[in-house]
């Protein structure tokens, strides 16, 4: 897990604005008063508390949203072996990418877990249909 770490200034000091890091070098004035004894001025928190859980809602959004095509195309008659070939790939996209999110120093955007999701389908389907000599 990655840890983020998070400037915590004392209660007698005024707060920063959002987002605000001391930069190197950085100095409290002096008439704000020491901070009190063992006030941690650095927190760890994990960087990406919900990396797992948008991983899976970009797999299971992308994945309904496919089924619900398949379903629509076939008018209704959607064969359920074809509908469980098409959510491994998803499946496989939300575990790993739920694990690199969470290992991450930095917090992603939402749409880089869409992206990353969708990229691993791609990929595994690419490498399944090679796998049953799709290509030839």
């Amino acid at each position: 897990m990655a840890l983020l770490h998070r400037y915590n200034p004392p209660p007698n000091w005024p707060p920063p604005p959002p987002g605000w890091t001391p930069p190197p070098g950085w100095q409290p004035d002096p008439a704000w008063g020491p901070p009190p004894n063992g006030w941690p001025l650095w927190i760890g928190e994990r960087a990406n508390p919900k990396a797992w859980l948008w991983a899976f809602v970009a797999a299971g959004s992308f994945y309904t949203t496919l089924l619900v095509i398949m379903a629509v195309v076939t008018g209704g008659n959607l064969n359920p072996r074809t509908a469980g070939e098409f959510m491994f790939p998803f499946l496989v996209g939300g575990v790993v990418v739920g694990a690199i999110g969470w290992a991450r120093p930095k917090r992603w955007s939402i749409g880089l877990y869409f992206l990353l999701v969708f990229a691993i389908f791609v990929g595994v389907r690419f490498l399944s249909v090679l796998g049953q000599g799709g290509l030839s």
